[in-house]
Formats: C-alpha cells, sequence, structure tokens
C-alpha cells in the first residue's frame, strides 16, 4: 500500500521544500517544522499500527533488484522510537537556533534526514537499505558542517569519509550475496539458499559488511567520526547523530546477521567470534576514551562509541536474550543519550561553557537541566529504577545463556566483565560531572541562575522521564523486543 512510504517521502520533501520557501518568520517557521514533524510522527503510528506487514515495491530493475518497504515488526520498533525522540528534539531546536541566520537550512536538513532514516528503518531488501542509508548520509553530513567553520568542514569531510568507506564495505557484501544466488529481500531466519555452508568467504562478507555499517554505530575501527563530528554540529544535530541516527548502523547488522544469512549460519564461527571481539573492545576503549576527555560534548561522544556497541554484542550472541538486551539498549540509550547531548547543548547555549572543568557550580546555575542530565547519566550507568539497568539486565542474561563451554560462552563472560568496567567507567565520567555540578562550595563558582526556557526544557523533562518510567515499568518495550526476538531466531 502506497501509505507505507508515506513517513519516508513526506519529511525529505517537506524538509528540502524550505530551501524553497525561505520563510523569514521566527514563528511561521517553528509551525511549520513543529506540523511537519507532527505529521511524520501520525503517519509513522498509523502506518505502524494499522497497515503492519504490509510491503510496497516501488519499482523493478534489471536483475530483478527492488526498491520495496516493508512494515515488519523490527521497522515498527525502530521508527516509533525515531520519530517519537526527533519531534522532541525538533522543539528543543527552537530556542537553541533562535538566533541562527541558517535555521531553514538546519530544518531542511533536519527533517529530510528522518525521512532516510525512517527508509533505512522500513527497507524491505538489501538494495534499498543501502540506498536509504546512503541517502542519509549526505542529509544529515549538511547538519555536521551547519556552522561553515574550518573546523566543521573538517568534522564533515571526516564524518562523510567514514560512512562512505563504511558503506562501502557493506556494498561488497551486497555484491557477494547477489552474484551467489541469495534472496535480497529480508526473511527472518536468514534467505541463504539450500545447501549454503558458512564457508570462510560468506564469513568473512559477513565481517565486512557488519563493520562497515557498524561504522555509523561508532564500531571500531571505523569509530573515529564520531568525537570529531559530533563537537562541531549544533546540540540538536549531535542529539540525534549520537542517539538515532547511528541506530542506522544497528537496523543494517540485524538484517544482516538475523535476515539475510541466519543466526544459524553463524553461530560457532570465527565470525561470530572476531564480531563479539570488536564489539567488547569497542565498548571497553570508548569507555577509557571518555573518562580521560576535557571536553564535555567530545566525552559524551566517546561514550556513544562504547554504549551503542553494548548493541552489537548482544546482537553478536546470537540467542534471545541477547537480541532482548540489545533491544532494549536500542531505546533507552536513545532517550538517555538524547537527555545528554540535549543538556550539554543548553550549558553551552545559556553559559558558553563547554569542558568537564567548568561544569563546577552548573548544578546552582541551571538545576532542572542538571538534574535530567544527572538522570540520564545514573541511565547510562545502569542503576536500578531507570531505563539502562533493564537492558544491562537483559544483556547480562544473554551473555550467561547456558550452552557447550565454547568460545561464546568465555567471551559472554569476558562480556559481562567488560560491560561491568565500563559501568565503572561511565559512573567516573559522568557521575563525576554531577558531583561537580550540585556539591561543589558555593564559594567555588560565581555561577547566576541562567536556566532555559521551556521550548528546551520540556523536551528534555520529557525524555528524562521516559527513562524513569521505562526503568520502573519497563514492559511494554520488553514485549515489544522478546516478539522481535522470537520472530528472528528460529
Amino acid at each position: 500500500m502506497f501509505i507505507t512510504v508515506l513517513p519516508i517521502f513526506f519529511p525529505v520533501l517537506a524538509g528540502l521544500a524550505m530551501l524553497d520557501l525561505k520563510i523569514e518568520s521566527l514563528k511561521a517557521r517553528e509551525r511549520y517544522v513543529f506540523t511537519v514533524l507532527a505529521i511524520t510522527l501520525a503517519l509513522t503510528l498509523v502506518v505502524n499500527f494499522c497497515f503492519g506487514g504490509s510491503r510496497l515495491t516501488l519499482c523493478t530493475f534489471a536483475g530483478g533488484l527492488k526498491i520495496a518497504f516493508d512494515t515488519d515488526k523490527t521497522a515498527v520498533f525502530f521508527t516509533t522510537v525515531f520519530s517519537s525522540v526527533w519531534l522532541l528534539v525538533g522543539v528543543y531546536s527552537f530556542e537553541y537556533l533562535e538566533h541562527d541566520r541558517e535555521q531553514n537550512r538546519f530544518f531542511a536538513y533536519y527533517i529530510a534526514s528522518l525521512g532516510a532514516l525512517l527508509g533505512v528503518a522500513y527497507a524491505d531488501n538489501l538494495v534499498t537499505l543501502y540506498s536509504m542509508f546512503e541517502a542519509m548520509s549526505l542529509l544529515s553530513y549538511v547538519l555536521v558542517i551547519h556552522e561553515r567553520k574550518p573546523l566543521s568542514f573538517t568534522a564533515g569531510r571526516k564524518y562523510i569519509y567514514y560512512s562512505l568507506a563504511g558503506a562501502s564495505l557493506g556494498l561488497i557484501a551486497i555484491f557477494y550475496f547477489y552474484r551467489t544466488g541469495w534472496d535480497m529481500s529480508f526473511v527472518p531466519g536468514g534467505t541463504a539458499p539450500t545447501g549454503t555452508q558458512a564457508t570462510p568467504t560468506l564469513l568473512i562478507m559477513v565481517i565486512l559488511s557488519v563493520v562497515g555499517f557498524g561504522c555509523k554505530a561508532g564500531m571500531f575501527p571505523l569509530h573515529a567520526w564520531l568525537p570529531t563530528a559530533h563537537p562541531q554540529a549544533p546540540a540538536p544535530a549531535s542529539s540525534v547523530l549520537s542517539g538515532l541516527i547511528t541506530k542506522a548502523g544497528i537496523i543494517a547488522i540485524i538484517r544482516i546477521v538475523y535476515f539475510t544469512v541466519g543466526a544459524d549460519l553463524l553461530r560457532g564461527t570465527f565470525a561470530q567470534y572476531v564480531l563479539l571481539i570488536l564489539s567488547l573492545l569497542t565498548i571497553f576503549m570508548g569507555s577509557m576514551l571518555a573518562y580521560k576527555e576535557k571536553i564535555i560534548k567530545k566525552r559524551l561522544a566517546y561514550s556513544t562509541v562504547s554504549n551503542v556497541s553494548y548493541v552489537i554484542f548482544g546482537l553478536m550472541l546470537l540467542n534471545r536474550r541477547g537480541i532482548v538486551g540489545a533491544l532494549l539498549q536500542v531505546v533507552f540509550h536513545a532517550l538517555a543519550k538524547n537527555v545528554l547531548f540535549l543538556c550539554a547543548g543548553s550549558f553551552i547555549h545559556r553559559t558558553g561553557k563547554t569542558n568537564v572543568a567548568d561544569m563546577t557550580g552548573m548544578g546552582y546555575a541551571m538545576p532542572k537541566t542538571m538534574t535530567c542530565f544527572s538522570v540520564a547519566g545514573l541511565s547510562l550507568v545502569g542503576v536500578p529504577m531507570t531505563a539502562g539497568f533493564v537492558a544491562k539486565w537483559y544483556l547480562a542474561q544473554g551473555a550467561l545463556t547456558k550452552g557447550s563451554f565454547d568460545t561464546a560462552n568465555i567471551l559472554g563472560f569476558v562480556g559481562i566483565c567488560v560491560i561491568m568496567v565500563s559501568a565503572l567507567l561511565t559512573a567516573g565520567y559522568l557521575v563525576s560531572v554531577t558531583a561537580k555540578a550540585f556539591f561543589a562550595n558555593r564559594s567555588e563558582t560565581s555561577a547566576e541562575r541562567c536556566e532555559s526556557g521551556n521550548k528546551m526544557i520540556i523536551p528534555i523533562a520529557v525524555l528524562t522521564a521516559a527513562v524513569l518510567i521505562f526503568g520502573i515499568y519497563p514492559a511494554p518495550v520488553i514485549s515489544r523486543a522478546t516478539a522481535i526476538a522470537e520472530s528472528i531466531i528460529l
């Protein structure tokens, strides 16, 4: 049904139309952006919950290649999160960018990037996935270079080079699947031709594709764009880049591992072990680099490198508990990391302070914002009663799932240790900021009250409330994640 693609193409067209409309009035621009994002959310919810399971083929090329979209359970899960959070960050942007001279350009590409990201989630086959993935990278590149400063262009080049290089590795694997007779459409359990064996060539292609698309998720060794791009992009762009666009890489990994190759072919192979090791290395490395970083937005960027690889670790365990934990981490990291970046943006917007050392006394100056920052930080640490704890609990269960005492089980146990060390490091680099902000001697700071306005505070508060609500009552998200896990582990 044609309605399936409306959440994709409506925001792309409505966003790029802003470049021609050249809206001058601040209120008119805000009404336009809010209306487009709200309609996109409404279309997403209607498609997801009224037309779930419907497929649409837009066109077919020579050789049977198709551009097609599907609203399966996985797509519904991701797109609901994307559209909801994107709207809240958009509202935050109104106040953050109120004095920016290029708001039309920013919001044009901000809205269009959402459409491309939804296209990645709704993609029904590898060709469509790759096409939407590249479109999303190109559109979001403009957000990175928005300030048009030399450092912004340097960060933008690094972002686009890494994105294109990573996607190219994925494209090599797509060529392999096509030339060896695989069905390019996504089917739970995989589409391997009858009699397919886990040959070294196939496993190398899987590693290449996961590492390539994992670039967007900040996976080692293609992670270096994150700490470069995020500090240069405006806070709303950093927020969605870290909390949501990184999940495009996760979607691609899920589609390749569980909907193309299949868990059964990969379980117990060197491809599984290599990818588990890379994910654990990324978790530890990202946490260590975040702990040492002195600039607040770069610290949060390195944190994303670590946190998103929790998802890859859970997925590569190739068991149901691991998948559930990974999907919970997708949602709960998106909520918490958006809060953290939006709070950091508020600190910079209101005080101009960018270093961790400058956060001393910020709890006096911006108590509401810093309280939300603290709650989100505790969630990333995995403190009980926050959403992050629930995700880590399921990841731990997945890592300790009983089986033969083989390499995967050993790596699962190592994974538990790495997650615990990472949690301690996370406490060191986030809780320490809270301590500086709230518990410094009043004489140590000259901070005066400078809290942000409602357009910035309300979205942050809503996301923070979600972190707490899902920490206390995570059942709705767990049930959705469990349904997906049961459908793709046959």
